[in-house]
Parts: structure tokens; C-alpha cells; sequence
């Protein structure tokens, strides 16, 4: 009856170590970039915090930081900021990790940074 007892507690154990490594869901690490004739965005994950760079014509704009957290298929961004350009990219889009460490968001595809 004890061993019953140990054992049950112990699977108990792992499922919750389990439920509690799922909520946390899935996160990037690394500077990833879409960019065409000089025009693109630069994200850079690090734990929850990520931080976008904008480039126009070659030249870049401020940073903006703000957080993310990817649920099933979508990625979600929250730019805490009162600037209105960076409310623009409070969003809910498609994710998708490609196999080669690439990432697609909505329908851009972002390279890996070396």
C-alpha cells in the first residue's frame, strides 16, 4: 500500500512539472531579419522581451521593445509604448518555425541572424 502511495505521488509530481513546462509555451532567442532593396524589420528574442528595428531605405529606425508570447500557430506581440507606430504592431499572426531554424510570421519569412 505505501509503494502505491510513493509511486502515485510521484507521477503526480511529473505531470504538474509537465502542465507547468506547457504553459509557458514555446520562445525564440536570436536576431532574426526580413529585408528587401534596403526596406525590411529586424526582431530580436530574448526570453519573453522582444525588440523590433524598422528599415526604410537603409536606414533604421528607433528600436521599439515590448513582449511576445507564441500560443499553438500564432505569434502574439505587445509593444507597451505610447508611441502610435509601435501600437501598430500590437498583434496576433501565424507562426511557423522552418526546418532549417528560419521562422515565418504572418507571410514574412525571417532569416536566422549568424
Amino acid at each position: 500500500m505505501k509503494k502505491s502511495v510513493k509511486i502515485l505521488a510521484v507521477a503526480l509530481v511529473l505531470v504538474m512539472v509537465c502542465l507547468s513546462f506547457a504553459a509557458c509555451g514555446k520562445k525564440l532567442s536570436g536576431k532574426y531579419s526580413a529585408e528587401a532593396v534596403g526596406t525590411g524589420t529586424t526582431l530580436e528574442f530574448k526570453g519573453s522581451k522582444v525588440t523590433l528595428t524598422v528599415k526604410v531605405l537603409g536606414v533604421s529606425g528607433d528600436p521599439i521593445e515590448g513582449t511576445y508570447k507564441i500560443e499553438d500557430d500564432k505569434i502574439t506581440f505587445d509593444f507597451d509604448s505610447d508611441d502610435e507606430e509601435a501600437k501598430k504592431f500590437n498583434k496576433a499572426l501565424d507562426f511557423e518555425e522552418q526546418d532549417d531554424g528560419d521562422i515565418k510570421i504572418g507571410i514574412i519569412e525571417y532569416k536566422k541572424a549568424d
